[in-house]
């Protein structure tokens, strides 16, 4: 469908593509990841040509329809139905040319024939692009994404940025492009949604490739993995938890080649820099300085600095850490919730799970402080304090102040190397923490936020989708912190790989009221599922995806067959290699102790001819050794490299 040749694309000095090339298959999923700043998004837009390249080619086959869902929104005229129908700009010109050529045809002409032509071509065309049923499709794929009927006859203009975003999204599903591009589709999406969309996007027949922080989404969907790294692509087979596997087994190997490499090189310079001066080894020294020149350097892979550090826990409450009694809460004619009373105690970390609607947002609010109530009680426990993470949060960061005085403004107690040490754990090194707020990305704002909270915990933590904006590495490291947080957590996540990592309830809330799951959010979709099975017949996506306890035992016997087969083949090729590796050191070793012997000017005295002959018939063997060890190694590491593949 699309072939990437030969790219190179560079913003300044920082390099974005280096003679990148891609092939992205008809009907394939296919996920982009890599670091945050590595030109992701940039590569989507060069795929639609809305960024040009310094050189290279891109090829999309004739015909090809591609579609991209971008992060900046679109006009915003029209209601919500109206843009989803109608947004397609193929579509759109078809039934505007129909139209007009109808009011032509009511008065017939010497033309009328040609417009009647015109005319099927465009009908048929119509029926192609699903004219008909096209306004019913739309219906049910925004009521997939959230949307009530009595809703998609609103003005799209009335919509918040995130909810604009749904609805781009629907427009594009409806167009139904043989090339979809999505960057982070799930941002602004409710856990809901996020399952709709991926049982959607299981059943789409065209070419997919994505952008994504949501490992669950990424594992369901893709069946290849393209990493960007420092301007480079490199392919992977799986989902995105064999990309990991086959990553890390890539990076030890590659570890061990620039290891290997780095042995040599050092030789190499070791023995220009003894005998650079001397006349007699001018040739030695000549062939070995163009030998390294034209040695190309092995590069590993870019991993970010693991920090091993525990952040700063709140202080000891009592058991119970917030409670409501006989809330009520309206929203004008509308409640939600009516003489509702429920707790959280000191150690609990709850995700609030439910419809669109149901009020999570709000019983997050309340719990938060941050919203009224018109009768009841909410009581704080003893010694709590609370602290509210919202999409939004960033916006109350200082745009002047930089990234180290955004933290040291917000905290008390902590030396300038722990408040650096804190930063860093969420991916501020080095000069980045002189960085003016002003300039962050929304990412950068978010992690930034993300780190004032945890650096002076409150005892209570209530975050309203924490993930959104962040890439996989920053979603790592605010997991692993919430993993180590001893107070009292409740939040919103549409991303179910973070939620099973820090959560040990689920509240499902619906009708004003709350059902609790114990366990993380795979044993609350297990349990689900146990509660519908008996009423539902054929196996539904859900109920498909929560077998995935049974399959990964399947999987990873299957993974341990592999693994302990591959080690069978690899484990006499990687002994000999260390076998040949000691030995050319060895071969080396002598060898450099003759060339000293030869440069030593008695060495060609009449008397010490015989010896002369000598060293100069080892060093010949010895060349030739080393010439064959080496032919060896290389031959045993291509070996190693077809194994392990």
């Amino acid at each position: 469908m699309i072939y990437l040749q030969n790219l190179n694309k560079q913003f300044g000095p920082k390099i974005i593509l280096k003679n990148v090339n891609f092939h992205l298959r008809p009907n394939e999923t296919v996920g982009l990841v890599g670091e945050n700043g590595m030109g992701k998004t940039t590569l989507l837009r060069i795929i639609t040509q809305k960024e040009s390249v310094d050189s290279g080619k891109i090829i999309i086959r004739k015909g090809t329809r591609v579609a991209l869902l971008k992060q900046e929104l679109g006009k915003d005229d029209g209601t919500i139905l109206e843009r989803v129908v109608s947004g397609d700009s193929h579509f759109q010109f078809a039934r505007d040319e129909m139209r007009r050529l109808e009011q032509d045809l009511r008065k017939p002409d010497k033309s009328s024939e040609i417009k009647v032509q015109r005319y099927g071509e465009l009908q048929h065309e119509f029926e192609r692009l699903g004219g008909y049923e096209r306004e019913p499709k739309a219906r049910a794929i925004l009521s997939g994404l959230g949307f009530h009927e009595e809703q998609i006859k609103k003005p799209l203009k009335e919509l918040s940025g995130g909810w604009r975003m749904r609805v781009e999204m629907a427009r594009l599903l409806l167009q139904n492009p043989d090339v979809l591009l999505l960057d982070e589709p799930t941002n602004h999406f409710d856990l809901k949604s996020v399952i709709w969309l991926e049982a959607f996007l299981k059943n789409y027949d065209g070419s997919l490739l994505l952008i994504s922080h949501d490992r669950r989404f990424l594992d369901s969907l893709v069946k290849r993995v393209v990493e960007l790294d420092r301007g480079t692509l490199a392919l992977y087979t799986g989902n995105y938890s064999d990309y990991e596997r086959q990553k890390e087994e890539r990076e030890a190997q590659l570890e061990a080649e620039a290891t290997n490499q780095k042995k040599r090189i050092a030789e190499i310079e070791r023995f220009i820099e003894r005998f650079r001066a001397k006349n007699t080894k001018a040739t030695q020294v000549q062939s070995r300085i163009k030998m390294l020149d034209k040695m190309k350097r092995i590069e590993t892979m870019t991993s970010t600095k693991t920090i091993n550090f525990r952040f700063p826990q709140p202080k000891r409450t009592g058991r119970i850490t917030i409670e409501l009694s006989n809330v009520d809460k309206s929203y004008g004619n509308v409640t939600v919730y009516r003489n509702f009373s429920t707790k959280l105690e000191r150690g609990w970390r709850v995700a609030l799970v439910g419809e669109n609607g149901a009020g999570k947002s709000t019983l997050l609010k309340l719990l938060a402080g941050i919203l009224d109530h018109e009768s009841g009680e909410i009581k704080l426990g003893h010694n709590v304090s609370r602290a509210y993470y919202a999409q939004h949060q960033s916006d109350t960061l200082n745009p002047g102040w930089t990234v180290l005085e955004s933290i040291e403004a917000f905290v008390d107690g902590l030396t300038r190397t722990k408040t650096r040490t804190i930063l860093g754990a969420f991916l501020f090194s080095g000069d980045d923490v002189e960085k003016k707020v002003a300039v962050l990305s929304g990412g950068e704002r978010a992690r930034l936020s993300l780190a004032r909270i945890l650096a002076s915990p409150a005892s209570l933590l209530l975050l309203d989708e924490p993930t959104n904006h962040l890439d996989m590495r920053s979603c790592e490291v605010l997991a692993a912190a919430l993993a180590d947080y001893e107070g009292t957590l409740c939040t919103i996540s549409h991303d179910r790989y973070f939620l099973d990592g820090i959560i040990n309830r689920v509240w499902e809330v619906s009708n004003g009221m709350v059902h609790e799951y114990i366990g993380n959010y795979s044993d609350y979709e297990y349990t689900k599922t146990q509660e519908t099975e008996s009423t539902v017949s054929p196996p539904t996506e859900s109920a498909v995806s929560l077998t995935i306890s049974r399959q990964d035992r399947g999987r990873k016997r299957r993974e341990a067959e592999e693994r302990n087969e591959r080690h069978r083949i690899l484990k006499p090729l990687k002994s000999r290699l260390e076998q040949n590796e000691h030995k050319l050191e060895e071969v080396l070793k002598e060898k450099t102790q003759v060339e000293l012997t030869l440069a030593d000017p008695t060495i060609y005295e009449a008397s010490r001819k015989k010896e002369l002959m000598e060293l100069l018939e080892q060093q010949k063997d010895l060349s030739g050794e080393e010439k064959n060890l080496m032919e060896e190694w290389n031959h045993l590491a291509i070996q190693i490299e077809q194994a392990e593949k």
